[in-house]
């Protein structure tokens, strides 16, 4: 006879697995590298630069960035990452209480 499949199991290991992935991008720091890329020159933009300071030109920080990347956030990302906050906080709350129970009871 064969067990009918839970299917609140299979929606909780799907919503696990997710969690997992997006707690590990936002640990990775990606959101923070991108940033950081935009303030970082490129090499021929740094000759360009010496190149101007050599001549003797008006400096403008702006012309020397280049705006190659695209910000690929929006709301269900930022959703996923409260999400995340909000599971980490419950398992890190969930795990000290368990810790004080045990330490109640065995020290």
């Amino acid at each position: 006879m064969k067990k009918k499949p839970n299917h609140f199991f299979h929606l909780l290991g799907i919503l696990f697995i997710v969690f997992i992935g997006l707690y590990i991008a936002s640990k990775s720091g990606y959101y923070e590298s991108s940033l950081n890329d935009k303030v970082v020159l490129t090499d021929k933009q740094i000759a360009k630069f010496e190149e101007d300071v050599i001549n003797g030109e008006v400096l403008d920080l702006n012309s020397y960035i280049l705006e190659e990347r695209k910000d690929y956030a929006n709301k269900f990302t930022m959703a996923g990452d409260k999400f995340t906050e909000l599971v980490e906080e419950f398992i890190n709350n969930g795990l000290k209480g368990a810790y004080k129970v045990i330490k109640a009871l065995f020290l």
